[in-house]
Order: structure tokens, then C-alpha cells, then sequence
């Protein structure tokens, strides 16, 4: 993948990958009980998620940090007096060096920053859905392979039956086990239990 050169292709980045994890813009003004506000970039995660995101510009100025912070806090406080149990992240777009107002943020949102110095799946990693790659290419069965594993062992009778009990449930297997041991004790010769 290549590297957004500006802050509008690192922003769309951003939204594409939002909407392809389930995430709907959603439009300004919200209600959110009786408190109306104007929150531009606000994204509401899937239905699985109580996440809400706001995608905003990294800030310049301490002034626009102070509006970032005062936009987000309104934002907090509302959902707060609503009973909302929803999480707040705040995507933090551009190239700016100094981190204008990140501790102020962090104290009420997660924040996350998408400058292009690494891939913005990894920069927004958290919010995104967890992908694994296929592991195996067969389904397989758990009680044939343990008992193939012990099949050369010395007591490999006594435990194929303790194995094949284990389709039958744990209860099953802890009899079987519970009757081994009571067998080696009743027989004169030794056995391994």
C-alpha cells in the first residue's frame, strides 16, 4: 500500500477504513438526550461496537487544540448525562509535530494519530476488526491424533480407553481414570497409572 502524501487522502484513508469495518458517518447536528451539538467527523461504530469516533485535523495552534478539546468534552459530558456506556475515540489527522492538546484529549477519549509514518490499518489498529488467516486447510480430530500420539506408549491400552472415553464427556474419562486406578492396585503386577 502506498503512503498518503497529504492530510485529505490520510483522512479518507481513514473513513474508507472506518466504513469497511462496519462504522457509519454520521450526520450533524446529534441529539443526544436533550442536548443538541454540532460534531463535524463523527462515526458511529457497528453494531457490535460502542465505539464513537470523531475524525478531526491534528491541531496547530493551542487554540484550535482548545476548540478540539472543548468539541470532544461537550460531546463526553452529553453522553455521560444520557447513561451512554459508549467510548469515545478522537482520530487525529496530519503531519503536525508537536503534540498540541494530546494530554488534555487523553484524559477523555482514546486518541489515535494518522500520520502517515506508518500504515494507517496499523494507526488505527484498535478499532478495526480482528482478521486471522485460515490456520489449517482440514478439520482435525482431536481424539485420533492424542491417540495415535500414545499409541507406542508402554500402558497404550489403558490410555486409548481413557482417549476414546473422551467422546463421551468428562465425566466418562474421569470414571475410566478413576477405574485404571483402582484396577492397578487390584492386580498383582505393576503398571504405569
Amino acid at each position: 500500500m502506498t503512503r498518503p502524501s497529504t492530510a485529505d487522502a490520510l483522512r479518507s484513508e481513514a473513513a474508507d477504513l472506518l466504513t469497511e469495518n462496519g462504522y457509519i458517518e454520521v450526520s450533524s447536528p446529534i441529539t443526544i438526550g436533550d442536548i443538541q451539538l454540532e460534531v463535524p467527523g463523527l462515526w458511529e461504530g457497528p453494531p457490535d461496537s460502542l465505539d464513537l469516533s470523531v475524525i478531526a485535523d491534528r491541531p496547530a495552534s493551542r487554540e484550535a487544540a482548545l476548540r478540539l478539546f472543548w468539541l470532544v468534552q461537550r460531546l463526553v459530558r452529553a453522553l455521560d448525562a444520557a447513561g451512554s456506556r459508549r467510548t469515545m475515540t478522537v482520530i487525529l489527522v496530519g503531519f503536525q509535530s508537536s503534540p498540541q492538546g494530546m494530554g488534555e484529549l487523553l484524559e477523555l477519549a482514546r486518541v489515535l494519530v494518522v500520520d502517515g509514518s506508518l500504515p494507517t490499518e496499523r494507526m488505527l489498529g484498535p478499532l478495526l476488526r480482528l482478521r486471522l488467516p485460515s490456520t489449517a486447510t482440514a478439520q482435525l480430530d482431536g481424539i485420533a491424533e492424542v491417540a495415535e500420539a500414545i499409541s507406542k506408549k508402554r500402558a497404550a491400552r489403558e490410555l486409548h480407553r481413557l482417549v476414546q472415553a473422551a467422546s463421551a464427556g468428562a465425566t466418562v474419562v474421569s470414571d475410566r481414570y478413576k477405574a485404571w486406578i483402582d484396577e492397578s492396585f487390584a492386580s498383582p503386577r505393576s503398571t504405569d497409572a
